[in-house]
Protein backbone atom coordinates (compact mmCIF):
# COMPACT_ATOMS: atom_id res chain seq x y z
CA UNK A 1 0.00 0.00 0.00
CA UNK A 2 1.28 3.12 -1.00
CA UNK A 3 2.43 5.75 1.86
CA UNK A 4 -0.10 9.15 2.27
CA UNK A 5 2.06 12.36 1.54
CA UNK A 6 0.66 15.54 1.68
CA UNK A 7 1.58 15.75 -1.67
CA UNK A 8 -0.72 13.56 -3.11
CA UNK A 9 -3.54 15.02 -0.50
CA UNK A 10 -3.12 18.38 -2.35
CA UNK A 11 -3.16 16.86 -5.23
CA UNK A 12 -6.56 15.64 -4.77
CA UNK A 13 -7.84 18.86 -3.25
CA UNK A 14 -6.92 20.53 -6.40
CA UNK A 15 -8.51 18.49 -8.54
CA UNK A 16 -11.36 17.91 -6.53
CA UNK A 17 -11.09 22.22 -6.61
CA UNK A 18 -11.88 22.23 -10.35
CA UNK A 19 -14.61 19.29 -10.27
CA UNK A 20 -16.55 21.38 -7.65
CA UNK A 21 -16.22 24.53 -9.58
CA UNK A 22 -17.31 22.58 -13.20
CA UNK A 23 -20.33 20.35 -11.99
CA UNK A 24 -21.11 21.94 -8.51
CA UNK A 25 -20.73 19.76 -5.14
CA UNK A 26 -24.34 17.85 -5.98
CA UNK A 27 -23.23 16.72 -9.39
CA UNK A 28 -19.49 15.85 -8.03
CA UNK A 29 -19.19 11.90 -6.77
CA UNK A 30 -16.38 10.15 -5.36
CA UNK A 31 -16.25 7.92 -7.72
CA UNK A 32 -15.39 10.98 -10.64
CA UNK A 33 -13.01 12.29 -8.12
CA UNK A 34 -11.12 9.47 -8.12
CA UNK A 35 -11.26 8.80 -11.53
CA UNK A 36 -9.73 12.36 -12.73
CA UNK A 37 -7.10 12.20 -9.34
CA UNK A 38 -6.49 8.75 -10.96
CA UNK A 39 -6.76 6.04 -8.72
CA UNK A 40 -9.42 3.54 -6.80
CA UNK A 41 -11.96 4.81 -4.82
CA UNK A 42 -10.40 3.15 -1.89
CA UNK A 43 -7.04 5.04 -2.29
CA UNK A 44 -8.91 8.08 -2.28
CA UNK A 45 -10.61 7.09 1.36
CA UNK A 46 -7.26 6.64 2.59
CA UNK A 47 -7.37 10.30 2.68
CA UNK A 48 -10.86 11.36 2.98
CA UNK A 49 -13.70 9.42 4.45
CA UNK A 50 -16.41 11.55 2.21
CA UNK A 51 -17.16 14.32 -0.24
CA UNK A 52 -17.54 16.85 2.53
CA UNK A 53 -14.54 16.65 3.86
CA UNK A 54 -12.77 16.85 0.39
CA UNK A 55 -15.19 20.00 -0.26
CA UNK A 56 -14.05 21.24 3.66
CA UNK A 57 -10.41 20.66 2.56
CA UNK A 58 -11.06 22.24 -0.59
CA UNK A 59 -12.71 25.67 1.35
CA UNK A 60 -9.83 25.87 4.00
CA UNK A 61 -7.40 26.01 1.34
CA UNK A 62 -8.90 28.19 -0.72
CA UNK A 63 -9.86 30.68 2.08
CA UNK A 64 -6.98 30.13 4.00
CA UNK A 65 -4.41 31.00 0.74
CA UNK A 66 -6.53 33.81 -0.32
CA UNK A 67 -8.34 35.66 2.18
CA UNK A 68 -5.97 35.44 5.18
CA UNK A 69 -3.61 36.83 3.24
CA UNK A 70 -5.82 40.06 2.71
CA UNK A 71 -6.37 40.28 6.62
CA UNK A 72 -2.67 39.80 7.12
CA UNK A 73 -2.13 43.41 5.66
CA UNK A 74 -4.11 44.55 8.96
CA UNK A 75 -0.60 45.43 10.26
CA UNK A 76 -0.12 48.13 12.96
CA UNK A 77 3.17 48.66 11.84
CA UNK A 78 1.24 50.56 8.99
CA UNK A 79 -0.48 53.86 9.23
CA UNK A 80 -4.07 53.14 9.88
CA UNK A 81 -5.72 54.39 6.46
CA UNK A 82 -2.46 52.79 4.80
CA UNK A 83 -3.30 49.51 6.32
CA UNK A 84 -6.89 49.54 5.78
CA UNK A 85 -6.87 50.33 1.99
CA UNK A 86 -4.08 48.01 1.33
CA UNK A 87 -6.48 44.98 3.11
CA UNK A 88 -9.27 46.29 1.24
CA UNK A 89 -7.98 45.91 -2.24
CA UNK A 90 -6.44 42.16 -1.54
CA UNK A 91 -9.75 41.59 0.11
CA UNK A 92 -11.67 42.74 -2.93
CA UNK A 93 -9.31 40.89 -5.20
CA UNK A 94 -10.00 37.85 -3.17
CA UNK A 95 -13.37 37.64 -2.97
CA UNK A 96 -13.74 38.30 -6.12
CA UNK A 97 -11.85 36.10 -7.90
CA UNK A 98 -13.90 33.24 -9.59
CA UNK A 99 -12.32 30.60 -7.80
CA UNK A 100 -13.84 31.62 -4.91
CA UNK A 101 -16.69 33.02 -5.85
CA UNK A 102 -17.66 29.59 -7.15
CA UNK A 103 -17.02 28.16 -3.77
CA UNK A 104 -18.73 30.43 -1.62
CA UNK A 105 -21.56 29.95 -4.01
CA UNK A 106 -21.76 26.14 -3.21
CA UNK A 107 -21.45 26.79 0.40
CA UNK A 108 -24.72 28.85 0.07
CA UNK A 109 -26.37 26.22 -1.94
CA UNK A 110 -24.90 23.73 0.54
CA UNK A 111 -26.59 25.74 3.84
CA UNK A 112 -28.88 23.04 5.46
CA UNK A 113 -27.71 19.77 3.95
CA UNK A 114 -24.46 19.58 5.45
CA UNK A 115 -21.74 21.08 7.61
CA UNK A 116 -19.54 22.65 4.85
CA UNK A 117 -21.20 26.02 4.86
CA UNK A 118 -21.05 26.85 8.54
CA UNK A 119 -17.59 25.30 7.83
CA UNK A 120 -17.25 27.97 5.07
CA UNK A 121 -17.88 30.98 7.39
CA UNK A 122 -15.97 29.92 10.31
CA UNK A 123 -12.90 29.50 8.70
CA UNK A 124 -13.79 32.19 5.99
CA UNK A 125 -15.71 35.47 6.77
CA UNK A 126 -16.01 34.64 11.10
CA UNK A 127 -12.12 34.00 10.62
CA UNK A 128 -11.24 37.03 9.24
CA UNK A 129 -14.01 39.49 10.96
CA UNK A 130 -12.38 38.34 14.19
CA UNK A 131 -9.16 39.03 12.72
CA UNK A 132 -9.87 42.26 11.86
CA UNK A 133 -11.98 43.10 15.31
CA UNK A 134 -8.49 42.42 16.98
CA UNK A 135 -6.90 44.97 14.98
CA UNK A 136 -9.56 47.79 15.12
CA UNK A 137 -9.79 47.41 19.02
CA UNK A 138 -6.19 47.99 18.99
CA UNK A 139 -6.72 51.22 17.00
CA UNK A 140 -8.98 52.08 19.09
CA UNK A 141 -7.45 50.98 22.37
CA UNK A 142 -4.55 53.41 20.71
CA UNK A 143 -6.38 56.73 20.26
CA UNK A 144 -6.84 56.18 16.29
CA UNK A 145 -10.71 55.28 16.29
CA UNK A 146 -13.21 56.10 18.69
CA UNK A 147 -14.53 53.55 20.84
CA UNK A 148 -17.15 50.42 19.70
CA UNK A 149 -17.71 47.40 19.81
CA UNK A 150 -14.29 46.03 17.29
CA UNK A 151 -16.70 43.28 16.13
CA UNK A 152 -19.63 45.63 14.83
CA UNK A 153 -16.87 47.70 13.31
CA UNK A 154 -15.37 44.80 11.74
CA UNK A 155 -18.46 43.44 10.09
CA UNK A 156 -19.22 47.20 9.16
CA UNK A 157 -15.96 46.86 7.33
CA UNK A 158 -16.57 44.32 5.86
CA UNK A 159 -19.43 45.31 4.80
CA UNK A 160 -18.94 48.65 3.00
CA UNK A 161 -16.64 47.09 1.19
CA UNK A 162 -19.04 44.00 -0.24
CA UNK A 163 -21.53 46.57 -0.63
CA UNK A 164 -20.68 47.66 -4.62
CA UNK A 165 -19.07 44.67 -6.35
CA UNK A 166 -19.82 41.45 -4.74
CA UNK A 167 -23.83 40.87 -5.57
CA UNK A 168 -23.29 42.34 -9.60
CA UNK A 169 -20.09 40.08 -9.61
CA UNK A 170 -21.63 36.36 -8.28
CA UNK A 171 -24.27 36.92 -10.11
CA UNK A 172 -22.41 37.25 -13.07
CA UNK A 173 -24.34 40.79 -13.83
CA UNK A 174 -20.69 42.04 -14.28
CA UNK A 175 -17.37 40.63 -14.78
CA UNK A 176 -14.43 41.21 -12.30
CA UNK A 177 -13.51 44.80 -12.53
CA UNK A 178 -10.32 46.09 -13.50
CA UNK A 179 -7.50 47.04 -10.78
CA UNK A 180 -8.25 50.28 -11.12
CA UNK A 181 -11.67 49.83 -10.04
CA UNK A 182 -11.34 47.72 -7.13
CA UNK A 183 -8.48 50.49 -5.93
CA UNK A 184 -11.42 52.82 -6.18
CA UNK A 185 -14.08 51.20 -4.69
CA UNK A 186 -11.86 50.00 -1.86
CA UNK A 187 -10.70 53.80 -1.20
CA UNK A 188 -14.61 54.50 -1.16
CA UNK A 189 -15.45 52.41 1.38
CA UNK A 190 -12.26 52.71 3.65
CA UNK A 191 -12.88 56.65 3.72
CA UNK A 192 -16.64 55.94 4.63
CA UNK A 193 -15.40 53.67 7.25
CA UNK A 194 -13.07 56.25 8.36
CA UNK A 195 -15.89 59.02 8.55
CA UNK A 196 -17.71 57.04 11.02
CA UNK A 197 -14.88 55.51 13.33
CA UNK A 198 -11.91 58.33 12.94
CA UNK A 199 -11.47 59.64 16.46
CA UNK A 200 -11.24 63.70 15.49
Amino acid sequence: MRVKTEERRQSIVEIAKEAFIQQGFEQTSMSYIAKKVGGSKATLYNYFSSKEEIFSAVMESSVTHDVADAFQKLSTSKELQVALFDFGYHYLESVLSPGLGAIRKMAISESGRSDVSRYFYENGPGKGRAYAAQYLKKQMEAGELIEADPILAASQLVALLDAELLTPVELNVIEKPSKQKIEQVAQTAINSFLKLYKKV
